[in-house]
């Protein structure tokens, strides 16, 4: 009896631990900065992470039908207090995590200069890319930086991406010049490809991108997923990762 008891601890002791996985949707623009966040938690914590990268609004509306996430992190605030009114989110996890900076980039070092409303203004390129307005803040942003400088483009020369990240691939494939991007998601690229030309609009011409996460209500690991919002709202190591990858704090 006592042999196979011993066996038995033997195994239990052999046998490898599961460890804890969360599964997060992330938007777009933040997707590289989250995979630097969960290296350095993971690894520090034993937590694994299953990242889903998209528009905001898709992963709302993914949310709403019954997607399996434990964590929503937003490009804005709008989404999260709908899904906390609608049941979906714990209304106490919610908070800002970043505001979000606008960028006009290209991956030609020559192409944008100092002055880049003046070289938009001029019209010295073929096409300009942006997210879609009405489900990404960023593409709204973007739409509001035109606005304010008065610049309309025939529908040709706008190509739009449903999340920040195809608005991204637009540009960096070539399929237009310049586009209205996510600091952070030029400076990710850079670290890699080296530098571009960009030009970073006034925060005041384009309405704040408050970019919230939230604890989700169907979540599989409620404590862990709390715990690991904690680390990246109060962590200096965090908000250290944020703000080196664009982000206002």
């Amino acid at each position: 009896m006592r042999r196979l008891i011993l066996v038995c601890m033997i195994l239990l002791a052999a046998t490898p631990v599961a460890a804890t996985e969360l599964q997060i949707a992330v938007a777009a623009n933040f997707t590289a900065t989250l995979d630097r966040l969960a290296e350095v938690y993971g690894r520090e914590n034993g937590v694994r992470f299953a990242v889903s990268s998209g528009s905001s609004g898709k992963h709302f509306a993914q949310i709403r039908q019954g997607a399996p996430f434990d964590l929503f992190f937003s490009a804005d605030d709008r989404r999260t207090a709908d899904l906390i009114a609608s049941g979906h989110a714990v209304a106490d996890s919610r908070f800002v995590y970043a505001e979000g900076v606008l960028a006009l980039w290209s991956p030609d070092a020559e192409r944008i200069p100092a002055d880049g409303a003046a070289y938009l203004k001029r019209g010295d390129y073929r096409r300009v890319a942006m997210a879609n307005p009405r489900v990404a803040p960023y593409g709204a942003a973007a739409e509001a930086v035109m606005r304010a400088l008065g610049i309309e483009l025939e529908a040709g020369r706008i190509v739009t991406g449903q999340s920040i990240g195809q608005a991204f691939n637009f540009v960096t494939t070539g399929n237009a010049q310049i586009g209205f991007l996510a600091l952070s998601q030029v400076i990710t690229h850079e670290r890699q490809h080296g530098a571009g030309s960009r030009w970073v609009p006034a925060p005041e011409s384009y309405p704040p991108i408050v970019q919230e996460a939230v604890l989700l209500a169907a979540a599989r690991n409620p404590e862990a997923a709390r715990a690991f919002l904690d680390w990246v709202r109060t962590s200096d190591a965090a908000r250290g990762i944020i703000k080196s990858d664009g982000y206002r704090l």
